[in-house]
C-alpha cells in the first residue's frame, strides 16, 4: 500500500507578491494602528496594507499613470 505524504505549509495562505515599506509615524499613530489591528485580530502590517489600498482607491491617479516620457532633443 502506498501512502502519499502531501507537503503542507503552517500559517495563513500567500497573499500573493508583497514589497516591504518603511514608514515613520507619529507615536501616537501608531499605537491606534496598533489597537486597531488587534482589536480586528489582524498583524499591524495587514491593517496598515488595507489603509493604503482604500486611501489609493478614493485618491484620482490618471496623472500618475497617463504620465509619459519625455522626448530629448540631440544638442549638435
Amino acid at each position: 500500500m502506498t501512502t502519499q505524504v502531501r507537503s503542507r505549509r503552517a500559517g495563513r495562505p500567500s497573499k500573493g507578491e508583497r514589497h516591504v515599506m518603511t514608514a515613520r509615524v507619529p507615536v501616537a499613530t501608531a499605537e491606534i494602528v496598533f489597537r486597531l489591528a488587534e482589536a480586528r485580530g489582524i498583524p499591524a502590517s495587514e491593517f496598515i496594507a488595507e489603509a493604503v489600498q482604500e486611501k489609493l482607491a478614493r485618491t484620482d491617479l490618471s496623472f500618475v499613470e497617463t504620465q509619459q516620457e519625455l522626448p530629448l532633443q540631440k544638442s549638435a
